[in-house]
């Protein structure tokens, strides 16, 4: 796993959870409140201008984001225990420069306008993960796919319910998230976290929301 997450930029781990575990804390991302999170970034892109990527969006463009939020969620105390000891150790065994965490609760609903556009995650942590809470199979052609380029090849990985998928931010991957579309049966749930190297301090975007929490 080690040289897969170091090779490839990123770690897929299908049936993560206990079944039981897993469908009791769906039942908590299903059940909860959100709130809406709307991201209009200008310059964004000028920030993180590639010049040998002409498919990377230009400097002109702004970064864009729509999705939901849940304080809720991220802070249950159930959520909290599963992240404590079942990723934050597993987090460990794939790097040992570990420092603080942050994880975040999101709903990507299936109205075709929840998405990220294409971005860079490593000035925000040096690792990531995104566990999938879905009831349902998840169909190709319901949207919500998370796509990563690494030597300008892209990688796509379909939602899956109870997958964990570990990225690897020092490689610096650009990636994105498509619009949850209309015929999709189900919302794109995931708990979404960073991790910072143990040397750094915590950046000021991780204390800027509600429905973020810190460890």
């Amino acid at each position: 796993m080690i040289n897969e997450y170091k090779k490839d930029g990123y770690v897929i781990i299908d049936n993560f959870l206990l079944e039981e575990d897993y469908v009791e804390l769906l039942s908590i991302f299903k059940n909860s409140n959100y709130e809406e999170i709307n991201q209009i970034r200008e310059k964004r892109y000028k920030m993180w201008e590639t010049l040998n990527d002409k498919h990377f969006p230009s400097a002109d463009e702004d970064y864009l984001a729509h999705f939901w939020g849940s304080n809720e969620v991220s802070n249950h105390i159930k959520i909290k225990d599963m992240f404590r000891n079942k990723i934050k150790p597993l987090i460990k065994t794939v790097t040992d420069d570990v420092g603080k965490f942050r994880h975040q609760a999101t709903r990507y609903k299936n109205n075709g306008r929840d998405f990220i556009r294409c971005h860079y995650d490593d000035y925000t942590g040096i690792a990531g993960y995104i566990l999938y809470f879905i009831e349902n199979d998840w169909k190709y052609d319901w949207g919500g796919l998370l796509h990563l380029t690494k030597n300008k090849k892209v990688k796509t990985i379909l939602p899956k319910s109870n997958r964990l998928v570990l990225i690897n931010h020092s490689l610096g991957m650009n990636h994105w998230v498509t619009p949850t579309n209309i015929w999709s049966k189900e919302y794109r749930h995931t708990l979404t976290g960073f991790c910072i190297d143990k040397d750094s301090s915590i950046p000021d975007t991780w204390l800027s929301r509600d429905d973020y929490a810190v460890e």
